[in-house]
């Protein structure tokens, strides 16, 4: 009989008496020739229990069981172990005869068992990797009257994070994704997603079978391309490929072919006419996989072939069904998570989902909690974690792949998210709040909950589509709101140092949490300030931000934080944006004279160390005039040597600084002006001369007024003029009008 885990113990523990005893009276008891997995689970036992109950508890074999003894566990598959036939990680917890018994599916079940006691019974917590709560008492307690049974819903389960991922840590959170062996190993998959080219790579097959590659505008290519999945004797290639793959890995229950990570599927005749008659492009995909996954059905019977319904092939094919060896991957990677993927942005993504679900036997589902495009912001998805595993459990999914690369608030995504995948019917308003309490603290929880639904509510206002990519907290979060949740995270750090303390865990977990809005302000500080001043809101963003920006980078590196979005390819790049972050601070520093007698939120200076450098032609140089020692050198290379899009809108009084190096007094030295890159046209140029800019002193060129919107920049340019041997930059000033 399967129930839910949580209910189930709260009535135990309320309405039945425990079994007590002291703990060293307890035993854990193996089978006599327990696997690596039943040893695991018995050693994950006693390490917990001995720091719960600071007492030892011996691990045995059954054969030396003393006759009628109890404060007995038995892990494993041992004579007290139900016979019958798990469910796939199934679980089985119960109290008998002064026993405990934690048993299930022979490949993982007593683990995951061991792992549900611990956590639903004891109340150990495994927030991160890292950080764990080990509950003290002083003996070991189990009601008498514990019988649960429980299969989960989905047979993969797998939350792709870094701080997730560690295989022990994914084991504990019953997860299968990336577990060692000794934990009951993964489920893996051969040629894992976009596989085309493994399969069929270009570079052997393609100067000899230009036909087996995509057809686009009556061209065979394979840049960026697919394959042409009408064309049999490709298909008897793949055929033979995957077949060969297969022998050389006789334990592999999966193998995967599915197209490229880009579009340009084929478009000939045959691959045209098919997929026009199917309604989708899924149409040519299923007819392959159809014949290739009959040969395997034949020599491996237990396989199944693996594909993705991504993108173009998203929507399901009108008339062929997936053979029942072919699993389909169906990703969301076009939703909206701000509301559920049942909600009106996510329509059509619901039609091909439970289209999917009519045709296809085995469903799993690649679903995204992160946005790409700004990795540290809030990302306001929390809602729609709970309704989507749901929705994804109620149309037949059996697997679930998570990715959730990113660090807003990870800790507390991973941990919801895996718990929901092992049991959807938890109450997710109970798990945040545990994790919350848990890991914030009781009297840091209620900032959070505020924080979130202040963040929630501004994004369901602003009625944005929030996708996985081009989500930018400008679009979203205004002034107003970044004020309101600033308030609340100050006040939620100051209640934890009164609590906690300076040091404490609570503490160092919050000010990472805060990292989102941080980032915010740093990153969108100047246009904030001229919001502040314009809209006569108050501006609660750091009143010295070069600190601010120190102490954020600092935070990125003890908080192990690795990239602000999906295009930081290495630590590298992430270093330099995190560079250029500071270095939009750094000339405040040196406040120009026309600068120093106004408000500081009238006046923002940029630095020539954020100017673009097209093709390469300018370079930074150390110079002694400058106001930071540095500046952008520009020689006679190309017309249009470097410039700068400052992230303000409205009107300013622009300045830029400047010198150049001469052989001649007078004459055209080149010229600077502001350039709408969006609309594509000129907003003002202004001629430099000579003899306003020769010699080592830096002095102010003025550009007058300037009406800045979304797109516009500053541009300098050499006047290709031989004499003038250079120009260089030092900085940019705009002052508010």
């Amino acid at each position: 009989m399967k129930h839910n885990i949580v209910h189930l113990l709260c009535t135990f523990l309320i309405f039945t008496v425990s079994i007590s005893s002291a703990a060293t009276n307890w035993r854990i008891v193996l089978p006599d020739s327990p696997t690596a997995v039943e040893n695991t689970a018995g050693k994950e036992l006693q390490l917990h229990l001995r720091q719960v109950t600071n007492d030892d508890f011996p691990i045995i074999s059954e054969k030396d069981v003393p006759r009628n003894a109890t404060s007995l566990i038995f892990v494993g598959k041992t004579s007290q172990s139900p016979q019958k036939d798990f469910a796939f990680d199934e679980i089985l917890i119960r109290s008998k005869d002064g026993n405990l018994i934690l048993a299930g599916h022979p490949r993982r079940g007593a683990l995951y068992a061991v792992y549900s006691f611990l956590q639903d019974v004891i109340g150990v917590r495994w927030w991160t990797p890292e950080e764990t709560f080990i509950p003290k008492k002083e003996s070991l307690k189990i009601p008498n009257a514990l019988n649960i049974s429980y299969a989960p819903k989905m047979i993969s389960r797998e939350m792709y994070h870094r701080w997730a991922q560690p295989g022990v840590f994914s084991a504990r959170m019953k997860g299968n994704g990336s577990i060692p062996a000794e934990y009951g190993g993964k489920v893996s998959i051969i040629h894992f997603v976009h596989s085309f080219y493994k399969i069929i790579p270009p570079e052997k097959y393609f100067d000899k079978h230009p036909e087996w590659f995509s057809e686009i505008k009556g061209k065979r290519t394979s840049d960026n391309a697919q394959l042409c999945l009408t064309n049999d004797e490709l298909c008897k290639e793949v055929t033979s490929n995957v077949l060969a793959t297969l022998r050389k890995n006789p334990d592999a229950r999966f193998i995967d072919i599915s197209q490229n990570d880009w579009r340009r599927n084929c478009t000939c005749e045959k691959c045209k006419a098919l997929d026009e008659k199917e309604g989708s492009p899924a149409g040519s995909l299923v007819h392959f996989l159809n014949k290739v996954a009959a040969e395997v059905e034949k020599e491996f019977p237990d396989v199944l072939v693996e594909s993705l319904a991504y993108q173009y092939t998203r929507k399901p094919p009108k008339c062929v069904k997936p053979r029942d060896n072919v699993l389909i991957r169906l990703c969301t990677i076009e939703c909206s998570y701000i509301q559920p993927l049942t909600g009106e942005q996510n329509k059509k993504f619901a039609e091909d989902m439970e289209g999917w679900s009519r045709i296809a036997k085995h469903l799993f589902i690649w679903d995204y909690v992160t946005n790409y495009t700004d990795y540290i912001g809030p990302h306001p998805n929390l809602r729609v974690l709970a309704p989507n595993v749901r929705y994804f459990v109620k149309n037949g999914a059996v697997g679930l792949f998570e990715e959730g690369e990113g660090d807003d608030f990870a800790d507390m995504r991973n941990w919801v998210l895996m718990r929901l995948m092992w049991d959807p019917s938890l109450d997710e308003n109970k798990l945040f709040h545990d994790f919350c309490e848990g890991y914030y603290g009781k009297e840091i929880a209620p900032f959070i909950h505020e924080y979130w639904d202040v963040l929630i509510n501004q994004a369901e206002k602003a009625k944005i589509y929030l996708g996985c990519f081009r989500m930018t907290s400008e679009q979203w979060i205004d002034l107003e709101t970044l004020n309101r949740v600033t308030d609340i995270m100050n006040n939620a750090v100051k209640k934890s140092c009164e609590v906690h303390g300076g040091r404490s865990a609570e503490l160092r977990r919050l000010r990472k949490a805060k990292m989102a809005i941080d980032h915010v302000w740093l990153s969108r500080y100047y246009p904030l300030r001229c919001e502040s001043r314009e809209k006569h809101l108050p501006f609660l963003g750091p009143k010295d931000p070069l600190k601010a920006v120190t102490e954020f980078i600092e935070l990125c590196r003890s908080n192990k934080t690795r990239s602000h979005s999906i295009y930081d390819k290495d630590a590298k790049q992430f270093e330099t944006y995190l560079s250029n972050l500071s270095k939009m601070f750094t000339s405040r520093k040196y406040p120009p004279e026309m600068c120093k007698d106004i408000p500081e939120d009238t006046w923002i200076v940029f630095d020539d160390a954020l100017f673009s450098n097209y093709k390469d032609a300018a370079t930074r140089v150390e110079d002694a005039n400058a106001s930071d020692g540095w500046t952008t050198r520009m020689p006679t290379k190309v017309d249009w040597n470097t410039g700068y899009k400052p992230a303000v809108t409205g009107k300013f009084h622009v300045y830029a600084s400047m010198r150049c190096d001469a052989t001649i007094d007078t004459g055209k030295a080149g010229s600077l002006g502001v350039y709408h890159f969006k609309n594509k046209r000129g907003l003002v140029s202004k001629p430099l001369k000579i003899e306003d800019l020769k010699g080592e002193k830096y002095r102010w060129i003025d550009l007058g007024v300037v009406d800045f919107s979304a797109g516009a920049g500053i541009w300098f340019a050499h006047g290709h003029v031989p004499e003038v041997q250079a120009l260089y930059v030092d900085r940019v000033v705009l002052i508010m009008e």
